[in-house]
């Protein structure tokens, strides 16, 4: 995972090359000015020893005070520029994730999840903006530290440096080797996170039906499940990470024991003056502080490359549905063909041998038990799914060989499930558009029957209508919906059993203003309400993926047959009811 998420994260460094290197040349002088402070005071010290001149005393602490700064301002420097590629960074990841989830279908989506795909868009990025900010900040000033002060301690001592050095570099092999187990441990608390997010939203949706069917201890109990799993994991990577941390401070202190026995017999030999000796000191307090920040770094650098690799996952997923190489963008008039269609779901056809013609301007009701495959067969003329037999032409041409914004511009679609934008009834309307005059916007709002409902809002079109459209009924989420769907002045309109949510009276207008609408149009109407389809030029019934009878209101009434059935079915309930 560490490789793959090292190599998904390289193109977005390619922009950020310059500033790199000039990262680079940052730290390597806050570096130089760090690690040149333990030879002025070596200096110092021997200067105390020999003989006191103040004049010198005063220039080496000036020195030390003079370097203090220049560390200060370039690990200042340093910490800005990291913080600015971070952001760039994740600005422009966080836009290719959304961009992609745009494009997903419904298998992806019940891949990874919703709550997943949250967890990957959010907490995922806090590790990739630390990874760049902090991680390449402490690192780069970290092992140029180390590099300098190794060689200012050869020079000095070659023996206790070489000591050091063989210490120190078994710690930080020992570091990668636990920090490729640190990793796995934290893709594992990611992933337990995406599958607690994932039920929480699920069942935070739905809290007013748990609580109609008594289920909130239930819940509770599985989110409680969930939840130890998630602690489990949290617990484990705390627990390594743990182990993996007390290792630089535990290897300079071997280091420092090693010093002062080497080192000490070295001065009553001659071969080291005290101020070298003290110099050799401080830069193991500086060797283990730069350590610190290296192992630190690298925690940072297996978080980050975890976090990456669970965005690439998703980034690489490529949609189902995309245009061809020579896909087109042809005028459409509304001729609608269906040619020996089949889709197959979860090993089982749900569509089978549909061969239908719709002539521009047709109207054709689809109705069935369900499960029948009315919405499927929707989805294929909005190409959400593709047919894995047969094919689907408009105006002669494949849908397949249409370009993906065309063919959805000559869709209207109202699904069953309608979704507002927290935004105002006029621009869910428009949703898309640009600039939409108030004469189509106004027949779209009659035809729906969405006159008298605004005439209620406090300000009409204006009015926002909250997440989801929380402020709205049903029935006007609904004819907000087929509003949407006519203001396009779409050439194909498809309704998902969309007038379910409204009385028959409102439901009978909206056909009524619909047929008027729609003359010109192909529509396709799904619907469970046969008196919705009644008046359509032609109408299917379906039943296990296939067509069982089709033909007109009164030619399926005279035929007795299934949707005879259902007519004489629903005129009953609605006798019942009267």
């Amino acid at each position: 995972m560490a490789q793959s998420g090292l190599r998904f994260l390289l193109p977005y460094m390619r922009p950020y090359h310059g500033a790199l290197v000039r990262g680079g040349l940052y730290a390597l002088i806050g570096a130089t000015a760090s690690a040149f402070s333990p030879t002025l005071l070596g200096w110092a010290v021997d200067e105390l020893l020999q003989s006191v001149r103040p004049p010198v005393l005063a220039a080496y602490a000036l020195g030390l005070v003079g370097l203090a700064c220049v560390l200060a301002l370039f690990r200042y420097l340093l910490r800005m520029l990291t913080g600015r590629i971070a952001a760039g960074v994740t600005y422009t990841m966080s836009m290719d994730l959304f961009a992609s989830l745009l494009h997903f279908d419904r298998a992806a989506i019940q891949q990874f999840g919703t709550g997943d795909l949250l967890s990957r868009g959010t907490s995922d990025f806090i590790y990739i903006w630390r990874f760049y900010s902090a991680g390449f900040q402490m690192s780069m000033h970290a092992l140029f530290l180390i590099g300098i002060g190794c060689a200012l301690m050869a020079l000095t001592s070659p023996l206790l440096a070489a000591i050091v050095i063989s210490v120190v570099a078994a710690s930080v092999l020992l570091q990668h080797r636990l920090g490729m187990v640190l990793e796995r441990s934290f893709d594992a608390v990611q992933r337990e996170m995406g599958q607690l997010s994932a039920f929480a939203q699920e069942h935070l949706g739905a809290v007013r039906t748990l609580s109609a069917y008594g289920q909130e201890h239930a819940a509770a109990e599985a989110y409680r499940q969930l939840n130890d799993g998630y602690a489990r994991s949290n617990l484990e990577f705390v627990l390594r990470s743990s182990a993996i941390s007390p290792l630089p401070a535990l290897v300079v202190r071997l280091a420092a024991a090693l010093v002062l026995a080497v080192g000490g017999a070295q001065i009553v030999a001659g071969q080291l003056t005290l101020g070298q000796y003290v110099q050799f000191i401080v830069y193991l307090g500086l060797l283990s502080s730069a350590a610190q920040s290296l192992s630190q770094a690298f925690e940072r650098l297996q978080q980050g490359s975890a976090a990456a690799g669970r965005i690439g996952e998703v980034l690489r997923r490529r949609p189902a549905i995309a245009d061809t190489p020579d896909a087109h963008a042809p005028p459409i008039s509304g001729h609608l063909r269906f040619e020996n269609v089949g889709v197959v779901a979860e090993g089982r056809w749900v569509l089978r041998q549909i061969d239908l013609d719709l002539p521009a301007g047709t109207t054709i009701g689809i109705v069935g038990a369900t499960g029948a495959g009315k919405s499927t067969l929707l989805s294929l003329v909005s190409r959400a799914i593709d047919p894995d037999e047969g094919r689907i032409t408009l105006d002669g041409h494949d849908l397949r060989d249409l370009t993906l914004d065309h063919l959805r511009h000559q869709i209207g679609y109202v699904p069953q499930e309608t979704l507002l934008f927290g935004m105002t009834v006029a621009e869910n309307i428009t949703l898309g558009l640009a600039d939409v005059a108030d004469e189509p916007l106004h027949q779209a709002v009659s035809a729906a029957r969405l006159s008298n409902d605004l005439a209620q809002l406090p300000q009409g079109l204006a009015t926002i209508v909250g997440e989801r459209g929380a402020t709205l009924s049903g029935g006007q989420k609904q004819r907000t919906a087929i509003a949407r769907a006519l203001v396009r002045g779409p050439q194909v309109l498809l309704l998902d059993d969309s007038l379910a949510s409204v009385d028959t009276q409102t439901a009978a207008e909206i056909m009524g203003e619909l047929h008027n609408a729609s003359a010109g149009r192909t529509c396709l109407i799904v619907s469970q309400r046969l008196a919705s389809v009644r008046a359509a030029d032609l109408i299917i019934v379906l039943d296990q993926g296939r067509i069982v009878e089709r033909g007109s209101h009164a030619e399926l009434i005279a035929q007795d047959g299934r949707y005879a059935a259902m007519y004489r079915r629903e005129l009953r309930q609605a006798e019942d009811a009267a």
